[in-house]
């Protein structure tokens, strides 16, 4: 077993099917938790982190409602609700849009560009950007396309079944490798960039949610994050008085859990604001079955997406 680090290669996972854990009974979201629209940095302006993510084809809202609602509430989790201001990227997600020069429309790649140009006014924040399938390939071009000051200003980024995986050798451009992890599952053919036919594989990304979460707060605490934030439900500490990440990571499958906030204990001193971690029910088989081949993600209840997605619940 390797333990996981900061790398100076591109971290481009391109894995098998994972260990997952044991099932448990479903719980219901947290009142904090975002729906599958959330505009905080509009709303509220400035906060410690501000997170910029772009959701898959044919999802609804800014966010969708399988990674972006997910991970947010993870960083909200680890570093505190009130730290993070998570902004979706308002473009159509229409099938079309794939098919533009890079993969994605000159829409989506202009608003991500805006937000994340917004987020830089904000002298104090640390910027961190996700995107998902054709969301993916809107974080390539809008960042490949900012100026030198802007781009310096985001902490890390990570994409989910990245459709620009392969045309753009595992990284994007002109942005630091070791701040990239780029999530493709074994047998993901959008990650080769096919757009058909999808299979299953590319709807089965939430599980992978953890691991980004915790290579995000890695590249976060790396950028001098100041201690303490105020109303934060962690005390943050500098990357580099923790050293390895410590047991428990696995390379060849996602990280689980109770050993992500083990380890999110460990790197900040102390547990964050939910008390209790338990094994989650496994989410693939059920995700799966509930999208058909267009990913069109509206044809199920906000309610079946919390029940089954969202990982940070009582």
């Amino acid at each position: 077993m390797k333990t996981a680090r900061m790398k100076l290669l591109p971290l481009l996972l391109c894995l098998g099917n994972p260990v997952i854990s044991a099932p448990s009974r479903h719980r219901t979201r947290q009142a904090w938790s975002v729906g599958w629209w959330s505009s905080e940095l509009q709303q509220y302006g400035c906060r410690p982190i501000i997170f910029v993510f772009a959701k898959a084809t044919y999802e609804p809202g800014n966010l969708g409602t399988t990674i972006g609602p997910t991970l947010s509430d993870g960083l909200k989790t680890v570093f505190g609700v009130t730290n993070v201001a998570t902004q979706g990227v308002d473009y159509y997600g229409l099938i079309d849009g794939n098919y533009y020069p890079g993969g994605a429309p000159p829409w989506g790649i202009y608003d991500m560009q805006a937000i994340i140009t917004s987020a830089a006014t904000c002298a104090h924040s640390k910027i961190v950007v996700s995107g998902y399938s054709q969301g993916a390939a809107i974080v390539h071009r809008a960042i490949e396309a900012l100026p030198e000051e802007t781009r310096a200003r985001i902490a890390g980024v990570v994409t989910f079944g990245d459709t620009q995986t392969l045309q753009d050798g595992g990284r994007i451009a002109g942005y630091p490798a070791n701040q990239t992890l780029i999530i493709c599952n074994a047998g993901d053919i959008i990650c080769s960039g096919y757009m058909v036919p999808i299979y299953p594989v590319h709807w089965d990304y939430v599980k992978w949610v953890p691991t980004a979460t915790l290579f995000l707060a890695q590249t976060v605490l790396a950028a001098n994050v100041v201690d303490p934030w105020p109303n934060g439900s962690l005390v943050i500490k500098h990357l580099s008085d923790v050293g390895e990440l410590g047991p428990g990571i696995d390379e060849d499958r996602p990280i689980e859990l109770p050993i992500a906030f083990d380890l999110a204990i460990e790197i900040f001193g102390r547990k964050p604001s939910i008390e209790k971690w338990r094994d989650v029910e496994p989410t693939a088989k059920n995700l799966t079955r509930r999208h058909p081949p267009t990913l069109r993600s509206t044809e199920h209840s906000t309610e079946e997406v919390y029940r089954d997605a969202r990982r940070w619940l009582h």
